[in-house]
């Protein structure tokens, strides 16, 4: 059985594989409280999993939900434009054993899977590692976590996620440190054989802007905010956050430096907004 804050279908907002359709399972818990989290109700387990649907529709589910009902859920959404369940939270390793026993079952249904992380965890997605088919794992640097250093944690987790289709994404704000992001990509390159080929993914942090900054505000794209937090067109998830719009909170300038940086040690470096943010979906 899973505990579950939602279950939606949307378009994938972030990293490597921005763009592309999946249904995501945002699971309840998180090892981790970095100062850029933009999931905070993911630490907390809900009495009930909210399901959406593309036209905006809600149903709420007691948790947590047994995995025959998990999977009847993803099934509605699932059709041939679906590139992928994605599991994401809050932390999903932290439920390993949960999902290795429904996994299976959809791999049997031909269904692949995403998994989003924060990359801390090796023992647990070792329990799950034969049912992934990708990996997007986060950086964490310690000025996101008052000081905290998960380096070594990160490193062997790595090692492990080299065996599936992995790419690395990192939130970024005008204040990252550069030496922590030189010094991370440093030892991943040197300790792990062939690292400097895996996909790397500089996110800038997505700032929220408050309601009381008028209705036409825009956000970095340039897509401008609903007035009065209105739900979108039917077909497209409720908003992120309704009432809010969201801005990149990362300068060009501050971005291309990163880029450089990150560049030194990997081959492959990418600059990626969230375009879930600026769409106003899920």
């Amino acid at each position: 059985m899973l505990r579950l804050v939602e279950i939606f279908p949307s378009f994938q907002g972030e990293g490597l594989l921005v763009g592309v359709p999946q249904v995501f399972l945002r699971l309840v818990g998180c090892n981790l409280e970095c100062s850029y989290c933009d999931t905070p109700e993911a630490r907390a387990e809900p009495e009930s999993c909210r399901v959406w649907g593309w036209e905006g529709d809600m149903e709420s589910v007691a948790n947590p939900l047994p995995d025959a009902e998990v999977l009847r859920r993803i099934e509605a959404s699932w059709g041939p434009m679906m590139h992928s369940v994605s599991l994401t939270g809050g932390e999903p390793l932290l439920q390993a054993e949960a999902l290795a026993g429904v996994l299976p079952r959809f791999k049997e249904r031909g269904m692949s899977i995403y998994l989003e992380t924060n990359g801390t965890l090796p023992g647990e997605l070792r329990k799950v590692l034969e049912w992934v088919d990708w990996i997007a794992m986060d950086l964490k640097l310690p000025s996101a976590l008052g000081g905290r250093d998960l380096l070594e944690a990160q490193l062997e987790f790595l090692r492990v996620a080299v065996a599936r289709r992995v790419f690395l994404k990192l939130v970024a704000e005008e204040r990252t440190p550069l030496e922590e992001v030189t010094g991370f990509c440093r030892r991943i390159t040197r300790e792990i054989p062939g690292a400097g080929e895996i996909p790397f993914v500089l996110q800038p942090v997505s700032v929220r802007l408050s309601p009381l900054e008028g209705p036409e505000k825009e956000v970095a794209t340039g897509v401008p905010r609903m007035p009065g937090g209105a739900s979108p067109a039917p077909g497209i998830s409720p908003p992120a956050s309704a009432g809010h719009s969201w801005r990149v909170g990362l300068t060009a300038r501050r971005a291309a430096e990163l880029a450089e940086a990150v560049a030194a040690h990997f081959r492959e470096v990418r600059v990626i907004p969230q375009l879930h943010r600026a769409w106003g979906i899920k």
